[in-house]
């Protein structure tokens, strides 16, 4: 458990969720929806967890003899364990193609689509989202839920790392997005945008995560890391003023008493 990790991205979060509801300068969601919704990405998070950790067993028995896991079962040696693992990986050969597609089906996937489940329960159970406006909010609120709960346990990289995670919340931008297009679903009655608000993070959550594995086996890949790296920065940034640039049309529309389009 990272708790440091936690302690320096929880600031960032919070300035977020802050700054996300004051964007609804007309109609603010009360501190209970905010805390749903929060609930709602940390919940989504547990689940992508407990389905990833079981995807990624599957495929690690599946490149391990039979023998092989009965001997571990009979006679558990970490050392033993732990010097196989490091001999699958030692002889096998590297390919993104297929690091992208594991990331995609372990992670990109899972993540994404538990997001998508647990932001629609939020919503739907009391519709307290009821404009376009409102479902980016609250897709980027679940996003930073979800954001909490992997920086807690995620513990790898130290203080550094966690730094560089609070300051790029990729997992607010992914929310965002898919708020976005579930809004435009919603405001257009085209279903189609439920799959684009899905597709779209589960792309760039991909392509993030592979090159960043990549990267621990060739450094060839940090080209790659980069490039999606600044992307996602940017789009964050585009967010973060449309996103404010919509409040504001939003308010101006209300105080003329015109519907929202």
């Amino acid at each position: 458990m990272n708790i440091i990790g936690a302690l320096v991205s929880l600031p960032v979060s919070i300035i977020l969720i802050v700054w996300l509801n004051r964007c609804k300068r007309y109609d603010p969601f009360s501190k209970g929806n905010i805390r749903r919704l929060i609930i709602a990405g940390m919940l989504s998070a547990l689940l992508a967890t407990v389905v990833s950790l079981s995807i990624m067993v599957v495929m690690a028995i599946s490149v391990i003899e039979i023998d092989t896991l009965r001997s571990w079962m009979t006679d558990p040696d970490p050392v033993a364990i732990q010097a196989t693992i490091e001999k699958i990986r030692a002889t096998s050969t590297f390919s993104y193609g297929k690091l992208f597609l594991n990331q995609l089906i372990s992670i990109g996937l899972v993540e994404e689509m538990s997001r998508y489940l647990f932001l629609r329960l939020s919503t739907r159970k009391q519709p307290f989202a009821k404009t376009w406006l409102d479902y980016v909010i609250c897709g980027g609120i679940v996003g930073i839920g979800f954001a909490i709960i992997e920086d807690l346990f995620y513990s790898e990289g130290g203080v550094i790392l966690a730094a560089l995670r609070a300051l790029t919340p990729f997992h607010f931008t992914y929310g965002v997005i898919m708020g976005f297009f579930i809004g435009k679903a919603f405001d257009t009655n085209q279903k189609r945008y439920h799959l684009i608000g899905i597709l779209i993070p589960v792309i760039l959550h991909t392509l993030f995560d592979s090159s960043l594995q990549a990267l621990s086996k060739e450094d060839v890949y940090l080209i790659l890391v980069a490039f999606v790296s600044i992307l996602t920065i940017v789009i964050t940034i585009f967010m973060i003023i449309k996103i404010n640039r919509w409040s504001i049309e939003a308010l101006d529309h209300k105080q003329a008493d015109n519907p929202i389009t």
